[in-house]
Protein backbone atom coordinates (compact mmCIF):
# COMPACT_ATOMS: atom_id res chain seq x y z
CA UNK A 1 0.00 0.00 0.00
CA UNK A 2 1.50 3.39 -1.02
CA UNK A 3 2.18 5.84 1.76
CA UNK A 4 1.89 9.62 1.68
CA UNK A 5 4.68 11.88 2.74
CA UNK A 6 3.98 14.31 5.57
CA UNK A 7 3.60 17.21 3.12
CA UNK A 8 1.25 15.18 0.87
CA UNK A 9 -0.85 14.28 3.91
CA UNK A 10 -1.06 17.92 5.05
CA UNK A 11 -2.08 18.98 1.53
CA UNK A 12 -4.71 16.22 1.43
CA UNK A 13 -6.18 17.36 4.76
CA UNK A 14 -6.25 20.99 3.64
CA UNK A 15 -8.11 20.07 0.44
CA UNK A 16 -10.58 17.88 2.35
CA UNK A 17 -11.30 20.50 5.00
CA UNK A 18 -11.73 23.27 2.40
CA UNK A 19 -14.14 21.16 0.38
CA UNK A 20 -16.26 20.10 3.36
CA UNK A 21 -16.15 23.27 5.47
CA UNK A 22 -19.69 24.18 6.47
CA UNK A 23 -20.83 27.67 7.38
CA UNK A 24 -22.52 28.66 10.66
CA UNK A 25 -25.85 27.17 9.54
CA UNK A 26 -24.23 23.81 8.85
CA UNK A 27 -24.65 24.15 5.07
CA UNK A 28 -21.70 23.69 2.75
CA UNK A 29 -21.32 26.79 0.52
CA UNK A 30 -20.97 26.26 -3.22
CA UNK A 31 -17.63 26.68 -4.98
CA UNK A 32 -19.18 28.48 -7.97
CA UNK A 33 -22.09 30.92 -7.72
CA UNK A 34 -23.43 29.70 -11.06
CA UNK A 35 -23.93 26.24 -9.52
CA UNK A 36 -26.21 27.73 -6.88
CA UNK A 37 -28.12 29.67 -9.53
CA UNK A 38 -28.76 26.43 -11.43
CA UNK A 39 -29.82 24.61 -8.25
CA UNK A 40 -32.28 27.36 -7.29
CA UNK A 41 -33.73 27.52 -10.82
CA UNK A 42 -34.19 23.73 -10.82
CA UNK A 43 -35.92 23.87 -7.41
CA UNK A 44 -38.23 26.65 -8.59
CA UNK A 45 -39.18 24.71 -11.73
CA UNK A 46 -39.78 21.56 -9.71
CA UNK A 47 -42.15 23.43 -7.36
CA UNK A 48 -43.90 25.42 -10.09
CA UNK A 49 -42.67 28.80 -8.88
CA UNK A 50 -42.03 31.82 -11.07
CA UNK A 51 -38.37 32.89 -10.82
CA UNK A 52 -37.16 36.19 -12.26
CA UNK A 53 -33.43 35.70 -12.71
CA UNK A 54 -30.97 38.08 -14.26
CA UNK A 55 -28.18 36.74 -16.44
CA UNK A 56 -24.77 36.65 -14.77
CA UNK A 57 -23.24 37.11 -18.23
CA UNK A 58 -25.15 40.34 -18.95
CA UNK A 59 -24.74 42.41 -15.81
CA UNK A 60 -25.11 45.62 -17.85
CA UNK A 61 -28.83 44.81 -18.20
CA UNK A 62 -29.30 44.80 -14.41
CA UNK A 63 -29.83 47.53 -11.83
CA UNK A 64 -26.69 47.89 -9.67
CA UNK A 65 -27.21 45.87 -6.47
CA UNK A 66 -30.28 44.06 -7.82
CA UNK A 67 -30.71 40.60 -6.21
CA UNK A 68 -30.05 37.55 -8.37
CA UNK A 69 -33.60 36.22 -7.94
CA UNK A 70 -37.10 37.51 -7.34
CA UNK A 71 -39.20 34.39 -6.81
CA UNK A 72 -42.99 34.14 -6.63
CA UNK A 73 -43.95 31.18 -4.45
CA UNK A 74 -47.39 29.76 -3.74
CA UNK A 75 -49.96 31.41 -1.40
CA UNK A 76 -48.94 34.97 -2.32
CA UNK A 77 -45.42 34.67 -0.93
CA UNK A 78 -42.26 35.90 -2.63
CA UNK A 79 -38.52 35.90 -2.01
CA UNK A 80 -35.67 38.14 -3.07
CA UNK A 81 -32.40 36.19 -3.06
CA UNK A 82 -28.77 37.18 -3.58
CA UNK A 83 -26.45 34.23 -4.21
CA UNK A 84 -22.81 34.07 -3.22
CA UNK A 85 -20.19 31.37 -3.53
CA UNK A 86 -17.97 30.21 -0.66
CA UNK A 87 -15.82 33.34 -0.74
CA UNK A 88 -18.44 35.79 -2.01
CA UNK A 89 -19.15 39.07 -0.26
CA UNK A 90 -22.02 41.52 -0.69
CA UNK A 91 -20.93 44.52 -2.78
CA UNK A 92 -21.51 48.13 -1.76
CA UNK A 93 -24.36 48.40 -4.29
CA UNK A 94 -25.93 45.18 -3.00
CA UNK A 95 -25.64 46.34 0.62
CA UNK A 96 -27.38 49.57 -0.36
CA UNK A 97 -30.26 47.75 -2.03
CA UNK A 98 -30.56 45.34 0.92
CA UNK A 99 -30.74 48.30 3.34
CA UNK A 100 -33.23 50.22 1.19
CA UNK A 101 -35.44 47.13 0.86
CA UNK A 102 -35.33 46.67 4.65
CA UNK A 103 -36.37 50.31 5.15
CA UNK A 104 -39.40 49.58 2.95
CA UNK A 105 -40.24 46.45 4.97
CA UNK A 106 -38.78 43.85 2.60
CA UNK A 107 -35.97 41.38 3.07
CA UNK A 108 -33.35 40.30 0.56
CA UNK A 109 -31.86 36.99 1.62
CA UNK A 110 -28.19 36.24 0.99
CA UNK A 111 -27.49 32.53 0.54
CA UNK A 112 -24.40 30.46 -0.21
CA UNK A 113 -25.99 27.02 -0.55
CA UNK A 114 -29.14 25.24 -1.68
CA UNK A 115 -29.65 24.14 1.94
CA UNK A 116 -29.78 27.79 3.06
CA UNK A 117 -32.22 28.58 0.26
CA UNK A 118 -34.49 25.68 1.22
CA UNK A 119 -34.61 26.93 4.83
CA UNK A 120 -36.10 30.19 3.54
CA UNK A 121 -39.12 28.42 2.16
Amino acid sequence: MPRMSQSEYVAFLARSQHREKADASGAVPVEEESTLHDQILDECKKRGWLAFHGSMAHRTFRTPGEPDFIIMLNRGRWLAVECKDREGKVTVDQAGVIAWAAKLGHQIHVTKSLEEFLKLI
